[in-house]
């Protein structure tokens, strides 16, 4: 057994580990953080998939503000826009193939399940752009792939987290930095947010996804 593979062993929730048997198994570009609660992986599709989702995503028609997909405000105060397209469902026949790409590959990781509806879009984060501190109350899981070939470090856009409550309140979490085909899972428990980008920076450019709660 290699080493990575008894790592995860060790810090994988029950929960998580039962999604794994008889699926894709973590490989040494899979990092598991906050008791399951954040899942990054690095070179997440190939490099001919990632081409065509990224050059499709660039050209997405990103129409949409904050306001006008009803975010709350203390998730916009003070930050420049985020523009987005509209949000697909696997529900429905209309996604575009770049899409299915992605979410065909998600669910083949083994760290969601397969069975469940996934809402997916592109957001363009704009120079000054962020996000606030916020836990995702109102979906299962969020999954964030960035697209941005280049990304200098002085143009920040970090996406934050933290471990745990106690963690949080002492302020040490950890900053994840918007790589090429770097993709974050993050489960409705984590608190996050999204550091403001630079004054210089591009467009910060993402497929965002998200699994929808139970409905009840």
């Amino acid at each position: 057994m290699s080493f990575v593979k008894r790592v995860l062993g060790k810090i994988l929730p029950r929960s998580v580990k039962r999604k794994l048997r008889g699926a894709v198994q973590p490989s040494s570009n899979t990092q598991v953080f906050a008791n399951g609660g954040v899942v990054l992986i690095d070179k997440f599709l190939d490099q001919q998939q990632f081409i065509k989702v990224q050059q499709w995503a660039v050209n997405a028609v990103c129409d949409r503000t904050r306001d006008a997909r009803k975010w709350e405000q203390g998730l916009i105060l003070d930050f420049n826009e985020n523009m987005g397209t509209r949000q697909w469902s696997t529900e429905h026949d209309d996604m575009p193939a770049e899409l299915k790409i992605f979410t065909d590959a998600v669910r083949a990781s083994g760290f969601i399940d397969p069975a469940a509806e996934i809402y997916i879009g592109v957001y363009r984060w704009q120079a000054r752009s962020g996000m606030g501190e916020h836990f995702d109350s109102h979906t299962n899981t969020a999954m964030t792939l960035y697209l941005n070939d280049i990304w200098k470090d002085n143009w920040f856009g970090d996406f934050v987290f933290y471990e745990s409550i106690e963690h949080k309140a002492k302020g040490m979490g950890h900053a994840v930095a918007p790589f090429a085909n770097r993709l974050v899972i993050n489960r409705d428990t984590v608190s996050h947010k999204v550091t403001y980008t630079s004054n210089m920076a591009v467009d910060r450019i993402t497929l965002q996804a998200f699994l929808p709660k139970p409905k009840v």
